[in-house]
């Protein structure tokens, strides 16, 4: 499992071998720096839609002037310059909201993202599992800059692909479909139970002198 932001790993609430459900939060990285982000983004829209009303209100005026210029220059009380001045201001005013909307919604799109940030800044378990190994301690930074860096590794210990060396000596061959019993160092007393899927038709080559593998 890797983080998708960068920052401290202030708590880590796992250790290897424990049993997680899925969803449980097993780690959070420094939220400081998202929740910041958040506040300033917040307050950038807070400031644009300010803005907007008061364009919206500088617009409807000018609106306004413009229809009353109209209806003077009909009968030639204003000259035609000053009619085009109001038009061009009615204009001005109109690409004013249309800018402030433009950055209303790249600033929207910021908070978003920094929301998304927060949420990974939690680091929650993708599937019931077994904590396998821990790659980051609590402390430590993690950085996300160009890939996500591994916290920890959580396997589905249910269903395991083994992957074994067998003597040719001493034991009869494996063969695909036997039933199998795996013993391992992290389940000293308890078996595995399995079924042989797939024998190589080639042994692998060892480092031994005669390169024959010998049972321990």
């Amino acid at each position: 499992m890797g983080a998708q932001v960068s920052g401290q790993l202030k708590t880590l609430s796992v250790a290897i071998g424990d049993k997680v459900k899925k969803d449980q939060l097993l780690g959070v990285i420094d939220p400081e720096q998202a929740e910041n982000q958040i506040k300033e983004v917040e307050a950038t829209l807070m400031e644009l839609r300010a803005q907007r009303q008061q364009a919206e209100a500088e617009l409807k005026l000018a609106q306004v002037t413009y229809s009353r210029q109209q209806r003077l220059a009909q009968t030639q009380a204003v000259s035609q310059q000053d009619l085009d001045t109001a038009a061009t201001e009615m204009a001005v005013k109109q690409a004013q909201i249309g800018t402030i909307d433009a950055q209303i919604k790249r600033n929207q799109a910021s908070l978003d993202t920094a929301k998304t940030n927060l949420d990974y800044t939690r680091i929650v378990a993708p599937m019931a599992g077994e904590v396998t190994q821990i790659t980051t301690l609590q402390g430590q930074t993690v950085i996300a800059a160009q890939q996500a860096p591994n916290i920890l590794t959580l396997a589905d210990m249910s269903t395991m692909l083994v992957k074994a060396q067998v003597s040719g000596s001493g034991c009869n061959p494996p063969e695909a479909g036997a039933k199998s019993l795996v013993y391992g160092a992290w389940r000293s007393t308890d078996a595995l139970r399995g079924q042989i899927k797939d024998v190589l038709p080639t042994p692998e080559k060892v480092n031994d002198a005669d390169f024959l593998l010998r049972p321990f």
